[in-house]
């Protein structure tokens, strides 16, 4: 895949969107590029968080320690960033869900960048800041409804 290629990728990937040019060439210039086949560990719950990775092709599958399905992430998705940025361990295990090639930036290097050009970190802060309120309304909304059809099941009235 072309450095071009690459631009357009990382230019479209959400903790990434409002860089300017010099920010996205300093955020490519520190991307490794990975292969995955499918069935392999990425990470599991409770390792370190030491790498974010923006998903070229394929996909990867995050799991609860249960083994549940959480999601499935695929092109131009990101796994690992709420891990690197907050330097918690990892709170679920991912795996190749199908062959994949992702860029790999590590926790050193994304700090490395943000401490060198502020204005990008306020970016990509205020970006990740974006969605994870969009996945926290989005779970609200499915445990309201998870919460209504529990009620219907049981024959509970919250309102009594």
């Amino acid at each position: 895949m072309s450095t071009e290629n690459l631009s357009d990728i990382v230019r479209r990937v959400p903790i990434f969107q409002g860089l300017d040019v010099s920010q996205f060439e300093s955020t490519l210039s520190v991307c490794q590029k990975c292969t995955f086949e499918e069935g392999h560990i990425i990470f599991e719950e409770g390792d370190q968080s030491t790498n974010l990775f923006i998903i070229l092709s394929g996909a990867f599958q995050v799991r609860s320690s249960t083994g549940s399905e959480i999601a499935v992430i695929s092109e131009m998705g990101v796994v690992g960033e709420m891990g690197v940025l907050t330097e918690q361990p990892r709170s679920a295990n991912v795996i190749a869900y199908r062959p994949a090639e992702a860029l790999r930036i590590t926790k050193e290097d994304l700090f490395g960048l943000i401490e060198h050009d502020r204005d990008m970190g306020v970016k990509i802060y205020r970006n990740v800041t974006h969605i994870l309120s969009d996945r926290l309304r989005d779970n609200n909304i499915v445990l309201e409804q998870q919460y209504l059809i529990l009620e219907d099941l049981t024959g509970d009235d919250a309102q009594t």
